[in-house]
């Protein structure tokens, strides 16, 4: 720095005085006062050179600086280091290998370190005194590369390469040094493991944090309401209108919801009321889930009404990753945003393409497992739908038992009773057996259906899935990435003569799937081939389909061919084509047509227009069905308000017209100082966040009345967004996932002022359901000193760096703190809470250097203030010890 600083300034005075020759004599006299302007390291601060063998046996002259040490792949910090006027640069080892975390003692009398160094662990010492430095079986004597100043231990940069295999790099002008090892540095290694275990913590669903959470339970707490209203006008019959209100509480220490659905031209049946009870605690052991209402379970059997009942089971709703992942492959909307959520917790999404096409890897999660889809419109249509029948595989860790109860009333209109017993137990890492008892009345025999299932997966590319229902089937499902991408599905199923638990009357049904991946450059998309057959006793139906979909830039195309054909029949093939193009200034055109290849004929042709804006988007519409000749034509426009989603629409066919109007909203309830934050996506079911962030005057973590709120500028939540509000500087979290943990950070560099820290800068809270969640978050005002640590010279004091600054409680020895003075002698201390301390200069370190400090310790008060308090005056003053 000091270097840096003098040598630019003395740059541009030497060219000044080249230019203008009559400054001659000036120059040399400016050049003689810098040569005698260098001072040794004994008059700087009178400390002890240790030169041995040395050819020149002047002091050196040296600049003290700090660097900046970069590792790639690792990050960087800064170091202390003497730069002489030899261009030689002297490295803090002990420093740099604390740091770098190799291990670093010192020896005896402080002038020798040992350790162990490199992949095999090698022994080495570095002796100051002799001059000698051993690594391992190898010696190497220095000459005059090891100095000692102010206590610390310095050696010359290009003996880490020769005697350690450490490549420093340094830059003078960018005050950098590159560091290169050609071993695994300890504090690499230790990132690498620290990233496999938080790799490994993922996978469990594991998150470290400084604070938790838990639920708030109440009795009863009412907290949400969805709406929606939507009316459907035909000239050439009566309107139908729908109505639907829902509302969420929390009742008994669970989720209850109840919903209602009206439509005009259907009379009212219970089957339009919804309700269910919902309790879950992850932290239990024997119930961990229950549920009672209209209830959902796996089924075997077919059941075509509303299930009325209760359930328990001891399987967690985290989301605990294991081995392996299957794909699914659904439609929805073209250019429709797809979230894939297991277990409640968000894991991916996707775009559907031109024709609507997407697909999932899923991974395999261990236990009981729920999948849902939520589909969103280019503007935020929303639309959800459970999966509960589509988990192929059931997949335990070693040793775990799970188990699940269920019972309840079918309404059928008979009344019929059902219920079920299921377990599922991982016997080692690669098989999990399970099985389990359904019964329901109204079937023909005596209603019981015994079943037992098994998973094996030898390894992470092969799955094979076995099940035996006794009198209703066998079913074998092969899952197998022939690649790391393309993965082959095989399923089959024998199906007993004459069952009647499900609605498969064939006596076969075989499956074969095979999903590729494309990727090229900018070219994205897949190619999907299925196949099925059911095999009667007479005949045998086929059913075969090829899709492939590309995405390149703004272009998006899906062609796909379906074939039916039975027996030895003539097969019926048709083909499909949909070419989508993103237009500028927000405007999508896509067209399509169907052909039948049997019949050499066009079957219809549609061609759409959207104009996407900034809420919502317009769109028109033309299809043509040639078979029927009729036409449709739809004029529509949705927009997004804050509190409800909107679409208006008209259309007109060549026989009938008609217009549409919808809207849908929701309200949560106490978000905090009255308010109610509306919402156009569905809130039962749901829970929030509300954040107090408050000056914590007394480090109490209560929120008192003198204290207030602080508004802050940012705050991070793990799949959430948050609201800051301009108004009262309460931050609200809607739309979190009820039962499910959500990750809070905080950073300190985020207040708006210096002296303000969080008491806690990470929060994993529980979600409440159908409510919002009150947090106080205390940020602690404190307090700051500084002050010079000086050497004293013949009665002149000058900066001294290096010197270990210890802050004690006023009445205690425990250290609070520790700082560093910089290399000009400067102390600076930020972090203190309000209360008595004393400031001392580590005992320690001055025996080491022989040194007294006067005084040898500052009494100093950090006051309760807002700002912070500040105390100056924290100096020492360092002098030979001349006992």
């Amino acid at each position: 720095m000091m270097k840096n600083k003098f040598s630019v300034g003395y740059s541009a005075f030497r060219r000044f005085i080249m230019i203008i020759p009559i400054f001659f004599v000036v120059k040399i006299l400016f050049i003689f006062m810098l040569v005698s302007s260098f001072s040794t390291y004994e008059e700087k601060f009178g400390s002890t050179v240790i030169k041995m063998k040395s050819i020149d046996p002047d002091p050196v002259a040296y600049d003290l600086f700090p660097v900046n040490v970069i590792i790639e792949g690792v990050g960087s910090f800064d170091l202390d280091v003497l730069y002489t006027e030899n261009d030689l640069l002297f490295i803090n080892i002990e420093d740099l290998f604390r740091a770098l975390k190799v291990p670093c003692t010192d020896g005896v009398k402080g002038i020798s370190v040992e350790g162990f160094i490199g992949n095999a662990y090698q022994p080495y010492s570095i002796d100051f005194a002799k001059g000698i430095i051993k690594v391992g079986d190898r010696t190497i004597r220095t000459d005059d590369k090891l100095l000692k100043e102010s206590g610390i231990l310095y050696m010359e940069s290009s003996l880490f390469a020769k005697a350690f295999g450490i490549i420093l790099d340094f830059n003078y002008r960018s005050l950098t040094i590159k560091l290169k090892a050609d071993f695994e540095l300890p504090v690499v290694k230790q990132m690498r493991l620290e990233k496999i275990r938080s790799n490994i913590a993922d996978i469990k669903g594991e998150v470290v944090v400084d604070t938790l959470i838990s639920r708030d339970y109440h009795l009863f707490k009412f907290g949400t309401l969805d709406w929606s209203a939507s009316s459907f006008q035909n000239w050439k019959s009566a309107a139908n209108n729908a109505f639907g209100l829902s509302l969420g509480t929390e009742l008994l220490y669970g989720e209850a919801n109840i919903s209602m659905n009206y439509f005009s031209q259907y009379k009212f049946d219970d089957r339009q009321l919804q309700y269910r009870w919902n309790w879950v605690d992850n932290d239990k052991t024997l119930i961990k889930q229950a549920q009672v209402g209209k209830i959902s379970v796996p089924l075997i059997s077919f059941i075509n009404a509303p299930l009325v009942g209760a359930s328990i089971r001891n399987s967690p709703t985290t989301v605990r990753k294991a081995k392996g992942s299957y794909i699914i492959n659904e439609i929805a909307e073209p250019n429709w945003t797809v979230e894939l959520y297991i277990n409640n917790v968000l894991v991916d999404f996707t775009t559907a393409d031109a024709s609507g096409a997407f697909r999932f890897n899923v991974p395999i999660v261990y236990g009981f497992t729920t999948l849902k889809l939520k589909y969103y419109g280019p503007t935020g249509e929303e639309r959800t739908e459970e999966r509960e029948m589509n988990v192929p595989y059931t997949v335990m860790a070693t040793n775990e038992f799970e188990y699940g109860l269920s019972a309840g009333i079918v309404q059928d209109g008979d009344g019929s009773r059902f219920g079920k017993g299921e377990f599922n137990y991982g016997v080692n890492r690669i098989l999990t057996v399970g099985g389990g008892i359904e019964y329901l009345s109204s079937l023909p025999s005596d209603g019981f259906i015994p079943y037992a299932t098994a998973t094996l997966q030898p390894f992470s590319r092969l799955i094979l899935n076995g099940e035996y229902v006794h009198g209703v089937r066998s079913k074998g499902v092969l899952n197998y990435y022939i690649t790391k991408e393309i993965l082959l599905e095989l399923d089959y199923a024998k199906y007993v003569e004459g069952q009647k638990v499900t609605i498969f009357n064939s006596n076969e049904e075989r499956k074969a799937k095979l999903s590729i991946p494309l990727r090229y450059k900018k070219i994205n998309g897949f190619f999907r081939l299925d196949y099925s057959q059911l095999v009667y006793s007479a005949f045998s139906y086929n059913y075969a389909t090829a899709m492939f979909s590309v995405y390149y830039k703004q272009f998006s195309t899906n062609a796909s061919t379906q074939i039916n054909w039975v027996s030895e029949k003539d097969p019926f093939i048709t083909n499909d084509l949909v070419l989508g193009y993103r237009l500028k200034n927000n405007y999508v055109i896509r067209s399509s047509v169907r052909y039948n290849a049997s019949s050499s004929s066009f079957i219809s042709y549609t061609t759409e227009l959207e104009k996407r804006i900034a809420k919502g988007y317009l769109s028109a519409s033309f299809q043509k069905n040639i078979i029927s000749d009729d036409y449709y034509i739809n004029l529509g426009c949705k927009y997004d308000f804050s509190f409800a989603r909107t679409a208006v629409s008209g259309s007109q066919s060549k026989f009938n017209s008609g217009t549409s109007i919808s809207a849908q909203g929701s309200l949560a309830f106490g978000a905090g100082n009255g308010y109610i934050h509306s919402n156009n996506n569905s809130s039962v079911g749901k829970g929030g966040i509300v954040l107090y962030p408050f000056l914590d005057l007394n480090h109490n973590g209560i929120f008192d009345k003198e204290e207030h709120l602080v508004k802050l500028s940012v705050a991070r939540a793990n799949g959430a967004k948050t609201i800051i509000s301009e108004k009262d500087s309460i931050v609200r979290i809607p739309n979190l996932n009820s039962f499910t943990d959500y990750v809070l950070e905080f950073n300190d560099s985020d207040l708006s002022n210096i002296a303000w820290r969080f008491k806690h800068n990470t929060y994993k809270v529980l979600v409440d359901p159908n409510q919002f969640m009150r947090i106080d978050v205390p940020i602690l005002a404190m307090g700051e000193i500084s002050g010079m640590a000086y050497m004293e010279k013949e009665n002149e004091l000058k900066g001294i760096g290096r010197i270990l600054i210890k802050i004690y409680e006023k009445n205690s020895d425990k250290v609070v703190v520790e700082t560093l003075s910089e290399y000009d002698g400067y102390i600076y201390k930020l972090g203190l809470k309000p209360g008595e301390y004393r400031a001392c200069v580590d005992p320690e370190q001055l025996s080491n250097l022989n040194f007294i400090a006067e005084p040898a310790c500052r009494y100093f008060t950090i006051k309760t203030s807002e700002e912070g308090d500040i105390v100056d005056g924290i100096d020492f003053i360092l002098k030979k010890n001349k006992e």
